[in-house]
């Protein structure tokens, strides 16, 4: 195996969207034995678990998505200087910001170096911007791009007109052995009260207006009215709380819906507590990793087809897709799991070996590590080629 130097930028200061895999894929390099490197926000709490990951840094980074030209001009140079003083094969950015950046550098370093990185950058979602440095950006802006989902490829085929050469699918993974079929829940039921036979239906999502709250929470007002004794758990924070709990509210729902906030550290303990998951969109880190949390715990799932969630669950195999979505399509597919347990739980063990399978660490690994070779080796084949 020939060994890879490799660079990674990600201007995420939080531990939230692209940050969790981004992180996760640079260790992963680290433990198949290649040289990776990671440039984030200084001071930021990814940078704090970057270190406690082990991953080595670029030290002294601003990384501000809002511009500011001298912190910009801080960061290209820092940047060109570690490129220009460090010999890297890969330089993989995340956002647009990194983009830009990765760009800016690689464009500087071009005159006093006869091999520079390929550029790759990880499309974890769109927002959707048409302006022209925006398409630039995506058309022009790097050697290759990665994309997470086939609808996300899809867009970037249909609306930024980008060659299908220069796209690849990653999918997400999940570390499967964090969340596993062995877990139990007894901790969070005790915690809200609940009995071991009582249904719990779950999401895990931040609590903003894209992510589907208020069509659950009309749908579970029918779920509810069929099994009274059935209860929903909503996990995350966001600034759309309120609105949410209002909806509670309004549908009668108080002594059946609670809310868990934001949990990290006793997860897989709150995916185990669920009979049912539930995800209606995907999050800002596009692969919708909660759901393949889920299908790692052993959990059936009910699911819109919207983003990344259209590849990864499987209809009636290991979960239901409502599709199109409404409150009483959802309600039907929640209640049809929670009165056939077996069945739901047939669907969480298939869910799980298809995590084992298609969305492992490893694997994810694997996927751009090849990635990586066959763009290396095709820029070596085009050099040779200019040179006969």
């Amino acid at each position: 195996m020939v060994t890879l130097s490799i660079v990674h930028v990600l201007s995420n200061r939080w531990w939230t969207g692209s940050a969790e895999p981004a992180l996760a894929l640079v260790r992963g390099l680290l433990d198949y034995g290649h040289r990776a490197v990671l440039g984030v926000p200084a001071g930021s709490q990814v940078e704090d678990l970057a270190r406690k990951m082990g991953i080595p840094l670029i030290e002294g980074l601003h990384l501000n998505p809002r511009f500011h030209p001298w912190a910009w001009l801080h960061d290209l140079r820092r940047l060109n200087t570690f490129l220009r003083r460090v010999p890297i094969d890969i330089l993989h950015t995340h956002l647009s910001h990194d983009h830009w950046l990765g760009a800016c550098a690689l464009a500087a370093l071009n005159p006093t170096r006869r091999r520079p990185p390929v550029h790759v950058r990880t499309i974890h979602t769109l927002r959707r911007r048409n302006s022209r440095p925006y398409r630039w950006l995506l058309q022009h802006g790097a050697d290759h791009l990665i994309t997470v989902s086939t609808a996300l490829q899809q867009e970037l085929l249909d609306t930024y007109h980008i060659p299908a050469p220069r796209l690849t699918i990653v999918p997400g993974a999940v570390d499967s052995h964090r969340f596993h079929p062995q877990i139990a829940g007894d901790s969070i039921r005790d915690e809200f009260g609940l009995g071991p036979e009582t249904p719990l239906v779950g999401i895990v999502a931040r609590i903003a207006p894209s992510r589907g709250h208020l069509l659950l929470i009309e749908a579970f007002a029918q779920v509810h009215a069929a099994i009274p004794e059935a209860r929903l758990l909503i996990v995350g924070k966001g600034e759309f709380r309120p609105r949410v709990e209002q909806q509670v509210r309004d549908c009668g729902l108080v002594d059946a819906v609670m809310f868990a906030g934001y949990r990290e550290e006793d997860l897989p303990e709150i995916l185990a507590a669920l009979q049912v998951f539930v995800l209606l969109a995907p999050g800002s880190e596009g692969s919708c990793r909660a759901v393949l949390e889920a299908m790692a715990m052993g959990k059936a799932v009910v699911a819109a087809r919207a983003g990344a969630l259209g590849d990864i669950v499987l209809d009636g195999e290991t979960g239901l897709v409502v599709d199109p979505l409404s409150p009483t399509a959802l309600a039907h597919a929640i209640s049809r799991l929670l009165r056939a347990p077996e069945q739901a739980q047939q669907m969480g063990w298939r869910g799980r070996l298809r995590v084992e399978r298609d969305f492992s660490r490893q694997r994810q690994v694997e996927d751009v590590l090849r990635l990586y070779d066959w763009l290396l080796a095709s820029r070596r084949r085009s050099r040779a080629a200019r040179r006969r």
